[in-house]
């Protein structure tokens, strides 16, 4: 009997909390489960309780193939639906999959750092057994080391890593670093020489470990983000930011950036600003480093900033209500709107009164779009109560049905239809085959509808990763199935796409025995068709 969650106890130091739609830390160790040895695969860092996904769901895919799908994930996740779907099946501790699984699992480790999950490939590294020296999988674990500002930790993962005779640039780069911010000038030197005579040399690095090792040149260069390493070098150097120093971070860099107490203002509120939307920091952490931006800091400061400083100074009022609704009506893009509705959810359920009708129905789309089903049911029925647009509330109703999980009954299909104006018809047509695919009854008036009102546009899927969806889903390969629902929703997740194809990947979902994840898919659907 192995504890799958072991490797929590393993990882360097506590953790910060790490899900930004969960809102918790890493929990405790607390289950018991029949690996046999804790490894690349059996390593996992969600407990059941938390989402994670059976100990058999590679048993039936071939491991050549999950390289290919862990590859296709996103690095930026425009659907939080999709972020949590990916999440459950990355950090679910399993059986391997039959065969060589070694790409698979360097692929597996590469997804996490795309996706900028620094404590959690902390822990997965830490439980990886011999695999956490191979060169791929310790460049990741460094990265995301030096994300959670463990520069020790960062550099035994390079020096532990097997390289041979051809070190990757990354590592050479790392070695510099460790040793100039030591005072070790010589290794420093001879690492950037190294990297040098394998055609791996670079300017700014050259100019960034001298400038770190206390030594900067007359002009030293601006300040970069693009990954953790640069970003650490730039802090220990003092490098200043050059014009738009965020445009090509990568998110585990943007996590070092916001975790940095040192690092440069306004950056650091807006790289903590950019790691909540991306899911990779929670709301509690993601407010405390925002709330320590100096007060004279006015400027290119993100817009949550100012309505925090709103909603902490008088919570509950209605000045804090007020600047609460401006943040979610400048979100145009539905993973906006769905961070802020996360960011200020506790702050909404504080309010005593909306500044008007339209904030207030905002206010009750943000409690669902936070998966809050209970406090969404109250907002709507108080945006009913101040007049709110009934054309508006109409898709809350029906989103509050799907997040809900209660069974679905015909009443709930004839209601969207019911409440949708006659211009809204295709709108409501969409909703109701999607509230169709998790379960909802269809009777010959709805059947009429669907045919005399097809439902409004959008992207197809990625037609290969749906038949290869459908293909996982009949042979029962819940893990690959999860990955490919992902991919075939692309980055920006079902938001994006036409009816059909959510409600294709809702009843793969749902085949997989995914149903919650086949849930958050409809609620994000059916809000995000009403965004703006």
């Amino acid at each position: 009997m192995v504890n799958r969650s072991l490797a929590l106890s393993l990882a360097a130091g506590a953790l910060l909390p790490v899900c930004a739609h969960a809102q918790r830390a890493t929990p405790a160790p607390i289950e018991q489960t029949q690996l046999s040895e804790l490894n690349v695969w059996t390593v996992g860092a969600l407990s059941r309780a938390d989402g994670a996904l059976g100990d058999d769901i590679w048993r039936n895919s071939d491991p050549a193939f999950l390289a290919l799908a862990f590859s296709r994930l996103p690095a930026v996740y425009e659907s939080p639906a999709m972020q949590t779907l990916a999440r459950r099946a990355l950090l679910t501790a399993a059986q391997p999959p039959r065969g060589d699984a070694t790409d698979a699992a360097r692929r597996r480790f590469e997804a996490l750092g795309k996706m900028g999950a620094a404590d959690e490939l902390s822990i997965m590294a830490a439980g990886a057994g011999p695999s956490a020296s191979d060169a791929a999988i310790a460049q990741y674990a460094a990265q995301a080391e030096l994300a959670r500002g463990r520069r020790a930790e960062a550099c035994a993962r390079g020096r532990n890593a097997s390289t041979g005779d051809q070190v990757p640039a990354f590592l050479l780069r790392l070695r510099a670093y460790c040793a100039a911010v030591t005072g070790d000038r010589a290794a420093a030197d001879l690492a950037l020489e190294l990297a040098r005579t394998q055609n791996a040399a670079d300017a700014w690095y050259t100019g960034a470990v001298a400038a770190a090792g206390g030594a900067p040149a007359a002009r030293p260069p601006a300040a970069r983000y693009d990954n953790s390493l640069a970003t650490q070098l730039s802090i220990a150097g003092q490098l200043r930011p050059g014009p738009n120093p965020l445009a090509n971070a990568s998110t585990l860099a943007l996590v070092a950036l916001a975790r940095a107490e040192n690092a440069p203002q306004p950056q650091r509120a807006q790289a903590a600003a950019l790691a909540f939307r991306r899911g990779v920091l929670s709301a509690a952490e993601t407010r405390t480093i925002l709330a320590a931006t100096p007060a004279e800091i006015t400027s290119a400061l993100p817009p949550i900033v100012p309505a925090l400083r709103q909603a902490s100074a008088a919570p509950g009022s209605m000045e804090a209500a007020t600047a609460i609704a401006a943040v979610l009506r400048q979100a145009t893009a539905y993973a906006d709107f769905a961070a802020a509705a996360r960011f200020f959810k506790d702050d909404i359920a504080r309010l005593q009164a909306a500044p008007d009708a339209a904030s207030a129905v905002a206010f009750a789309r943000a409690a669902v779009a936070a998966g809050d089903a209970q406090l969404g049911q109250r907002l709507i029925a108080s945006a009913r109560q101040n007049g709110g647009d009934e054309a508006a509330l109409a898709p809350l109703d029906a989103a509050l049905a799907a997040l809900s999980g209660a069974r679905l009954d015909i009443s709930t299909v004839q209601r969207r239809i019911d409440q949708a104006p006659r211009a809204q018809a295709r709108a409501a047509a969409r909703d109701v085959a999607i509230l169709s695919a998790l379960g909802a009854p269809v009777d010959g008036s709805v059947q009429t509808f669907l045919l005399a009102n097809p439902p409004q546009g959008g992207a197809r899927a990625d037609s290969g990763a749906m038949l290869a969806l459908a293909s996982a889903a009949e042979r029962g390969a819940t893990g690959e199935g999860a990955l490919l629902a992902v991919v075939a929703a692309g980055d920006g997740g079902p938001a994006r796409l036409d009816a059909e194809s959510v409600t294709e990947i809702i009843r793969a979902l749902r085949a997989l025995r995914l149903d919650d994840d086949a849930r958050r898919v409809a609620v994000e659907a059916i809000l995000a068709g009403v965004a703006g």
